[in-house]
């Protein structure tokens, strides 16, 4: 199934079922509780710097610089089946649209529209040694009109993941828990990068962690992922096709009073059969949520990420949403009440991050204005 297939019948399904929780539903509607149901919209402008002289395979279109007018518009709500405290089952619904009219462009202007849809379906059981809980995530994306950099836009994908988790009872008030993932992800090629399909890609992998504290945690944990790449080959008969195996080890810190604040320091290390893509990154990553006056509630996340390669090659193609994980970010909201059930937010932001390919960045900075409706 295409990427725009997974896109298009999941962001559907994510809408229909948004739009009928609004309505009264007979029977059934004393089995199923809505959570949590929120509307946004907004408008933002944004900036886009790139170093393109690092980029030596041909672009087209590509400039140094370009700048974009963007409208959204996103739908969450929850579903919940079963509701309890030992026992849950709920299934989040995320869908939305991002429409840019993007300037700069040597050949022509662009107008990029970007539509994304989540479906997550999780359970949860309490026993006596601990708590299981298990989700499935279905997530599409479909892009047309995706510019070339440094707009970068992730392109269109289908993606299937699980996960399988268990956090074990307090033990001397450590809190160990433990987590199992699998992912499947089909990408569909663009007119500027034929090579996408290559980055189709099934993984498995796993996490363990160890907890303490109350009112504030500190946690430490160490995950491994094996990564393949059914489509890229790495000219040796004798191990055809590209495989990864990706360390992360850190710590988190948080507090949870009138105030949220969280630190965490992460090491990514990531080896393969391919020499291209093989890393080492550590970033640290800070969140900063409390209060203001006049009603004002103030939200502050950064995350700074240094990134070595360990090979240098003139061509490195990157997996679409690794250049995330590997971003530079730093934004600033501000939300008020200004009516019943209606919020507005101001948000200025600063990214830098690699497009798909390999040591080639792109920045952006955005200036945003967002309703939120909460029915």
């Amino acid at each position: 199934m295409t990427a725009r297939a997974w896109g298009g019948r999941w962001l559907g399904v994510g809408l229909i079922a948004l739009g009928c929780g609004a309505v009264p539903s007979g029977p059934v509607q004393a089995q199923i509780v809505w959570r949590n149901v929120s509307f946004t919209g907004g408008v933002s402008v944004e900036g886009y710097r790139g170093n393109l002289a690092a980029v030596t395979v041909p672009l087209v279109d590509s400039t140094e610089s370009a700048a974009a007018a963007a409208g959204e518009f996103a739908g969450h709500g929850q579903l919940w089946f079963i509701e309890g405290a030992d026992r849950s089952l709920g299934l989040t619904l995320d869908a939305g649209l991002r429409q840019f009219a993007a300037t700069g462009f040597e050949v022509r202007d662009y107008a990029p529209r970007e539509w994304v849809g989540t479906v997550d379906l999780g359970f949860r059981e309490s026993l006596s040694f601990g708590t299981v809980s298990s989700a499935l995530r279905v997530q599409g994306r479909n892009v047309t009109d995706r510019p070339p950099i440094p707009l970068y836009i992730q392109p269109s994908f289908g993606a299937v993941a699980g996960a399988l988790a268990l956090r074990l009872a307090p033990i001397r008030s450590v809190r160990f828990d433990a987590e199992l993932t699998a992912e499947t992800a089909d990408y569909r090629s663009s007119e500027f990068a034929p090579l996408l399909n290559l980055l189709d890609r099934r993984a498995v992998g796993g996490e363990v962690g160890a907890a303490w504290g109350t009112a504030w945690q500190i946690r430490f944990f160490t995950g491994f992922r094996g990564t393949s790449y059914q489509r890229q080959g790495t000219n040796d008969p004798a191990d055809p096709f590209r495989r990864d195996q990706t360390v992360r080890l850190g710590a988190e810190w948080e507090l949870s009073r009138a105030v949220l604040a969280q630190v965490a320091v992460e090491g990514t290390f990531n080896r393969s059969n391919s020499k291209r893509p093989e890393y080492d990154a550590v970033s640290v990553r800070a969140l900063f949520a409390a209060p203001l006056f006049w009603d004002l509630n103030a939200n502050l996340f950064g995350v700074v990420t240094g990134k070595r390669y360990l090979t240098r090659t003139e061509f490195a193609r990157l997996v679409p949403g690794e250049e995330a994980d590997n971003a530079s970010v730093v934004y600033l909201s501000l939300r008020r009440p200004v009516a019943p059930n209606l919020d507005a937010s101001v948000r200025v932001g600063w990214t830098r991050a690699e497009t798909d390919f390999g040591d080639s960045y792109f920045r952006r900075y955005g200036l945003g204005v967002f309703l939120h409706y909460r029915p």
